[in-house]
């Protein structure tokens, strides 16, 4: 198995625990805000962990632009290399061999895409349920 294979690999499981992470970090604040227990608690975790989750956004959206240009500077590289390829492509077919060339790369950018995703939805979440602690905090003093 290749190296960036590997990487990949490595990286997808990796992902996938952090997700799996949060989504239980995130059920037991729903829980606890379900029940009406601990609201205070539940609030200041809910905003720690949406700055945490910020955080991890604006890191992965570095690595992310950083993959785009590694891999439009393969694309670049590896156009020019078929354009002077032994054997005369045509435009369909050199660009067939350059996205095969470009795949594992493609696949690693396309892993912190849907991460980056995921992250978005929990911030988001995260926001939804400090309005829900407001609500429920304004409802129980009435």
């Amino acid at each position: 198995m290749s190296d960036l294979k590997e990487k990949i690999l490595k990286l997808d499981e990796y992902l996938a625990a952090q997700r799996l992470e949060w989504t239980e970090k995130i059920k037991q604040l729903t829980e606890d805000l379900k029940k009406g227990s601990n609201l205070e608690e539940v609030s200041s975790y809910t905003l720690s962990y949406r700055q945490i989750l910020v955080e991890q956004l604006a890191s992965m959206s570095n690595r992310i632009r950083g993959q785009k240009s590694t891999v439009d500077q393969k694309y670049k590289q590896k156009w020019l290399e078929y354009y002077n390829y032994d054997y005369k492509l045509t435009d369909k077919q050199r660009e067939k061999f350059v996205e095969a060339d470009l795949s594992d790369d493609k696949h690693l950018l396309e892993l912190l895409e849907t991460q980056k995703s995921f992250i978005e939805a929990s911030v988001k979440t995260l926001d939804n349920m400090g309005f829900a602690i407001k609500n429920r905090l304004d409802m129980s003093r009435i």
